[in-house]
């Protein structure tokens, strides 16, 4: 519009005239100008409004992504990927295993230590019943030493061909010990009124050193003394 009024202008200037008057012009176009500035550029902003909305709009993200944001979403941290899941599933049962492990350690250390203890108690109590069965082989052999030395006495109180009579019958085993136990003089006196036969068998049993230990268990049934 501006420049349609300016071209009528020159054209009235120029057939008044023969030419024009360009202040006139000039200012009626600037006061056309003036008063059209404002309602285009409103009409230019009503315009462009709708496409900066639009690039505003149309350029933001989502309201769920936050670009700057530090780190990985909400549900990588909670959930992870599944590698570490695996990773994590294999500690929790390396972790597992290994309690169980301990338990079944501990369970055999109690049960070898309930067994060190039977073991001990069974030990303790085999050591009491050896102990009295050595206590019960000391005093048979003390009775049986006892025994022995009261036919010691006894032979040697009698008188030699009495003891010796009893001495041609008694077993030799028996024999050899009341003998090793009586007094020298006294046995040589018996062992000369013995038969032949018996005081040789018991001589040559003491050459021999065949006589046996003192302490030996005698028989149950000692010989009888008989009288003449």
């Amino acid at each position: 519009m501006a420049v349609g009024a300016l071209c009528a202008l020159k054209l009235i200037g120029l057939v008044v005239d023969g030419g024009y008057v360009a202040l006139p012009v000039q200012q009626a176009v600037a006061q056309q100008a003036d008063a059209g500035g404002p309602a285009q550029a409103a009409a230019k902003a009503k315009r462009t409004e709708p496409e900066k909305a639009g690039d505003s709009s149309g350029g933001a993200l989502p309201p769920s992504f936050d670009a700057d944001a530090d780190g990985p979403p909400s549900t990588l941290e909670i959930g992870g990927s599944s590698a570490e899941r695996k990773v994590l599933e294999s500690l929790g049962d390396r972790r597992r295993e290994l309690d169980d492990r301990e338990k079944k350690f501990d369970l055999r250390e109690q049960l070898l230590k309930a067994t060190e203890e039977r073991v001990q108690e069974r030990l303790k109590k085999l050591a009491e019943a050896e102990a009295r069965l050595k206590a019960a082989e000391t005093a048979k052999q003390k009775k049986a030493k006892e025994e022995l030395q009261s036919l010691v006495i006894m032979y040697e109180s009698m008188k030699a061909k009495d003891a010796a009579r009893i001495f041609d019958r008694l077993d030799l085993d028996i024999l050899m010990r009341v003998a090793g136990q009586m007094k020298p003089r006294k046995m040589a006196d018996v062992l000369a009124r013995m038969a032949p036969e018996a005081a040789e068998r018991l001589t040559v049993a003491l050459a021999n050193g065949t006589q046996r230990q003192v302490d030996a268990p005698l028989s149950d049934e000692l010989p009888k003394i008989q009288g003449n």
